[in-house]
């Protein structure tokens, strides 16, 4: 009985300090500020996805082809120049994302590991083992829906479909428009 405040208090502190996005059984997850990011309409699991890509940094403004498949559960894609130069190959999963054949002059790690991040973010947003996915705050403001992670990284689908994403930390920023045929 003399325990029964301290039991009272630290359950209280324990149901404080909980996650409101909980894992459920099969996989999906549950909580109030949880919208998909990724329509059927923007990315197709069964089919290979096709857009048009602008990547914008402080020195330098690239367009091209950014192409993506799941394949056996992980997402691999390609980015090609405009000019049909292909930049990089990726392979992608919640837990990891691995850069192969990238050109040259952008094979530095430290490029590859931001490229891989963010490309991470942009793909396994809505899978409930990304961590970072879940604790992202989502947030609709008139018809944008914009995914924030620690005001580090930020997700915007507009509603003509266009995916903005904006690495606040490197000052980048990819453009994404579905090509559609």
């Amino acid at each position: 009985m003399r325990y029964l405040i301290f039991v009272s208090l630290l359950f209280g502190l324990l149901v404080a300090c909980s996650s409101p996005k909980k894992m459920t059984a099969d996989g999906t997850m549950t909580g109030a500020n949880l919208l998909p990011f990724w329509t059927a309409e923007l990315m197709d699991s069964v089919k290979k996805n096709d857009f048009r890509l602008t990547f914008t940094s402080p020195k330098a403004t690239l367009t091209g082809v950014y192409i993506v498949k799941q394949v056996d559960g992980k997402w691999k894609g390609t980015l090609v120049n405009e000019f049909g130069l292909k930049v990089f190959d990726f392979a992608c999963s919640p837990k990891k994302c691995t850069l192969m054949n990238v050109i040259p002059f952008l094979d530095k790690w430290y490029i590859k590991k931001a490229a891989a991040s963010d490309i991470q973010f942009i793909i396994s947003i809505d899978n409930p083992y990304y961590n970072i996915g879940i604790q992202s705050n989502r947030q609709l403001i008139g018809d944008t829906l914009v995914v924030n992670y620690k005001k580090e990284k930020e997700l915007r689908r507009f509603p003509d479909g266009t995916i903005q994403y904006t690495n606040y930390k490197r000052v980048f920023t990819y453009s994404l428009k579905k090509i559609t045929i």
